[in-house]
């Protein structure tokens, strides 16, 4: 499963992604990963989930984002829950173009049966159409 966080820059998305997250640990059965792409909020994020900086383990397109992903979920397979903070940003593509990218993501959520949050910096209406689906459910 897909789920997304939006909203305009500024409008809290990180502070409500790391506090789902670091809630997420009493309710969860599965191992937790937080990707991001700063270090900035690594201490608001509680020690047991596992946090990583995409800067730092060179992440920069989407093959490498998901192939990365894979990787963690094959040497790991009690990852259950996937927070990924600033998508859009950290692959340096606009959100309007990366509708491949989430029908592959879908595809490995299903096969692993891992949730995905991520974060959008965009307002509803300007979310694409393939996005709207994913936010209404």
């Amino acid at each position: 499963m897909i789920q997304i966080i939006y909203g305009s820059k500024g409008s809290g998305k990180t502070k409500r992604i790391i506090d789902q997250a670091n809630s997420s640990i009493a309710k969860e059965l599965g191992d937790i990963v937080f990707i991001s792409d700063t270090s900035r909020y690594i201490r608001e994020i509680k020690y047991q989930i596992r946090f990583t900086n995409s800067k730092d383990s060179n992440i920069k397109t989407e093959d490498g984002l998901l192939g990365f992903i894979q990787g963690m979920i094959e040497a790991n397979y009690d990852i259950r829950l996937f927070y990924i903070d600033g998508i859009a940003r950290m692959i340096g593509k606009d959100i309007s173009d990366m509708e491949g990218f989430f029908e592959r993501l879908k595809a490995i959520a299903a096969k692993s049966e891992a949730t995905f949050v991520l974060t959008i910096s965009a307002d509803y209406d300007e979310l694409p159409a393939y996005l709207k689906e994913i936010a209404n459910k």
